[in-house]
């Protein structure tokens, strides 16, 4: 199994819902991750703008010298030019990318096309910068319309509402419309465990990142939806598993390439998921 399979997949969001960890320990928790034998799975950490100037303090309070952060704006493109000036303000923060959602108030394609106006018209400093589509709205045309500008798609895969999931033949045709247009996305919310389930205390269908990552895979290498829909249906843990072990090289790359990574409120449940199915040791690191 490649290395690189789960390089820097996890987006550290335990600001938000449902950790929704205070700044005090959501900062030293970052830092446990990026110091942890698993160091390798981890990413930047989410912060929305609004909290800029909390985590200058914390970061302060920590003593901590350097942070690379994914900054998130639930405003929108209206607040892009300040939320990137209080990023570069203070020199110990590293944009490593920017996630802005579209709007409401026009047609998926003119939203996006407002958003994309938006970010070219800002310095970002090589950071990557994803437009949050809905599943459901995420057309050819659409993604076209992202890759055209050079930009990223952002997917929500759940939230704290039933309605918040996309169900699997929404998420497939999406993941395989991405795939089709070889524009690389992040998931967001939802993605709490490697393999698709039913929570326990909510009852919501959660969607695996394991299965996700399947279904990239399979649209790789098919046209066929089914196939991807089939990926993102399985709950049978140890055959999700065992497929992604026999994944080669390639395959893992050219997932990867397309499949950048997702948010997660808890880095410590995909990484004991990974541990469980046998696809990570302590022994052999990330």
């Amino acid at each position: 199994m490649s290395a690189d399979l789960f390089r820097e997949l996890f987006d550290d969001a335990s600001l938000f819902p449902p950790a929704s960890l205070a700044m005090a320990e959501a900062v030293p928790g970052h830092l446990r991750h990026q110091a942890a034998w698993y160091r390798d799975t981890s990413g930047p950490f989410v912060c929305a703008d609004t909290r800029i100037p909390e985590l200058s303090a914390a970061m302060t309070a920590a003593g901590v010298v350097e942070l690379d952060v994914a900054l998130v704006l639930p405003g929108g493109a209206a607040h892009l030019d300040s939320a990137v000036d209080s990023v570069f303000a203070d020199p110990r923060l590293r944009l490593r990318a920017i996630e802005l959602p579209i709007t409401g108030s026009a047609g998926t394609l003119a939203s996006v096309t407002e958003v994309a106006a938006a970010l070219d018209r800002t310095p970002l400093a090589g950071a990557a910068a994803f437009i949050e589509i809905p599943a459901g709205q995420l057309t050819a045309d659409v993604a076209r319309a992202v890759a055209d500008r050079r930009y990223l798609a952002k997917v929500r895969t759940g939230g704290t509402t039933a309605q918040a999931f996309p169900d699997v033949p929404t998420l497939a045709t999406c993941l395989a419309t991405l795939v089709a247009e070889r524009l690389p996305f992040k998931c967001t919310a939802g993605l709490h465990h490697a393999v698709r389930h039913t929570a326990a205390d909510t009852g919501f269908e959660h969607h695996g990142f394991l299965n996700v990552l399947l279904a990239v895979a399979a649209a790789l290498t098919t046209e066929r939806i089914e196939g991807v829909t089939a990926e993102l249906a399985d709950s049978a843990a140890s055959q999700v598993a065992a497929k992604v072990s026999e994944l080669d090289a390639d395959t893992v790359f050219a997932a990867r390439e397309l499949f950048t990574s997702f948010g997660t409120c808890s880095t410590d449940e995909p990484i004991a998921d990974l541990v469980t199915l046998g696809l990570i040791s302590a022994d052999h690191g990330g």
